[in-house]
């Protein structure tokens, strides 16, 4: 993938063309696009959205659907343009447009979901292009995956309500478009083995989570942290009463005076599915590269881990059993040893 401000200039050409109904039936026949319930976990939520069961209509699929797989291929002499399946949802709210290109800035995006950073913004208002209407499109790669986001947010005169249509594809990632980028160097795949010397904090040492209550998992109080917030990863602002086993993972907020320390906290069916989020969380943390310095990473392991500190922060992710944990720390390795030495688990 490259520019994507070229993606939403593309957009706005297709925001004027998608009444035309030929060109619709051309780009949206035999598409197999599937609904889902929710957001994803690395979207965040506005706090208004309601459900809604609203199909996505024709002009919607060839807006979001041409327009990411045009920025996906990116054209190139005969390279193939199959498009690839996507996930979709809708959602009603009582909040403008513009409210919604406002939410979803790159900043928001980049904090929350790890979306890729860009210095332009890359939403479109569609009343300069004489359309109702916003567009935003957002990337990243994780692993070996590429994933696309488009977002359409439009007015719906007759309820008086604005309609905001989400779509999501993924793929495998084009080689030279991020040939600059390090590529993932995973492990090789084994049985989980005991870890045979020790993990940064000892937490090989400390008691196995047990249950999903988030109370006792992710305690009110960590040492000189007090936790201040209490969320669902995919409805932010809403707090959970367990952690869903395969299910989506739970943030913690900890704070100390200005320190703060973000907790994520899952729970898989089985050890070696918990070891499965380690290509997501290795992409996004240390560029997909796995460190052979025991002091930093060990994997396939019981418990396995990984530990980075850099300009951005100190970050820490380990396993117990089943249970997958992280620990970012954006004050620095300070601030989270300070946390470490004082959890649980």
């Amino acid at each position: 993938m490259k520019n994507l401000s070229s993606a939403v200039f593309f957009c706005a050409c297709l925001l004027a063309v998608m009444s035309c109904g030929g060109l619709i039936d051309r780009f949206t026949s035999g598409q197999q696009m599937n609904k889902v319930d929710d957001l994803w976990s690395d979207v965040p939520r506005m706090d208004d959205f309601r459900h809604s069961d609203l199909e996505m209509p024709l002009a919607v699929k060839l807006l979001l659907r041409t327009a990411l797989n045009n920025l996906w291929r990116l054209n190139k002499e005969g390279e193939d343009k199959t498009p690839v399946s996507g996930d979709w949802v809708v959602f009603a709210t009582s909040k403008t447009p513009a409210d919604v290109q406002s939410f979803y800035t790159n900043d928001r995006m980049t904090g929350f979901g790890a979306w890729e950073a860009s210095k332009n913004s890359t939403c479109l208002d569609g009343n300069d292009k004489g359309v109702s209407g916003a567009f935003c499109v957002f990337q990243k790669q994780v692993a070996d995956k590429e994933i696309l986001l488009g977002i359409v947010a439009a007015v719906d005169e007759d309820k008086k309500q604005t309609n905001v249509f989400f779509l999501r594809l993924e793929g495998p990632a084009q080689g030279d478009a991020n040939s600059n980028k390090p590529q993932i160097k995973t492990p090789a795949q084994s049985s989980i083995t005991r870890l045979s010397g020790s993990a940064p904090y000892g937490v090989e040492k400390r008691p196995m989570p047990s249950g999903t209550n988030p109370d006792e998992l992710l305690p009110k109080q960590v040492g000189p942290y007090s936790r201040v917030q209490l969320e669902k990863s995919e409805q932010r602002g809403t707090t959970p009463t367990s952690i869903e086993v395969d299910g989506n993972s739970v943030y913690a907020t900890y704070k100390n005076g200005d320190k703060e320390v973000m907790v994520e906290f899952s729970i898989a069916s089985t050890p070696e599915n918990a070891q499965g989020n380690w290509n997501v969380v290795v992409g996004d943390a240390n560029q997909g590269i796995y460190p052979t310095d025991p002091r930093f990473g060990s994997f396939r392991t019981e418990p396995s881990y990984l530990k980075v500190v850099n300009a951005d922060g100190a970050f820490f992710a380990w396993t117990r059993g089943p249970y997958f944990i992280t620990a970012n720390a954006k004050g620095g390795e300070n601030d989270l040893d300070a946390f470490m030495n004082a959890y649980s688990y």
